[in-house]
């Protein structure tokens, strides 16, 4: 499975923008079936408009873009989600179909049906007697 998604970088990527807000990596559990890659990212905070999901020539990108509002009159005392942006990319392999990747959102979580190619896909082969 390795060979059909690598995380591009090892490392989450972490950058300070003009504002308070930071890129963050995020986390992520990948799946294989003998027809498809699953990739679930956790993006807290994000709703299904503020997900891109974009494949460039063999890397897959992830970005999401946090729009938490404060409920009116309150004030926070203390804090310890902050409003993060998320990006996160991997290299894709060659059994990937580009051409069918599938992606939706829902509760911050997002999820990518990348399908292996029909020449990827395992196969039997019968066996005959003689």
């Amino acid at each position: 499975m390795f060979s059909l998604l690598k995380p591009k970088t090892e490392t989450p990527s972490t950058q300070a923008p003009a504002s308070d807000r930071r890129t963050v990596a995020p986390r992520v559990d990948i799946r294989e079936t003998p027809e498809a890659v699953l990739v679930v990212a956790d993006m807290p905070g994000v709703a299904a408009d503020g997900v891109d999901v974009a494949v460039h020539g063999d890397v897959l990108t992830l970005r999401g873009t946090s729009r938490v509002k404060e409920p009116e009159k309150f004030q926070a005392i203390w804090r310890e989600y902050a409003l993060r942006d998320y990006e996160r990319s991997f290299r894709l392999g060659h059994a990937i179909d580009t051409e069918h990747i599938a992606a939706a959102a829902k509760d911050g979580v997002v999820r990518v049906t990348l399908p292996k190619r029909a020449a990827a896909q395992p196969k039997r082969i019968a066996v005959t007697v003689g």
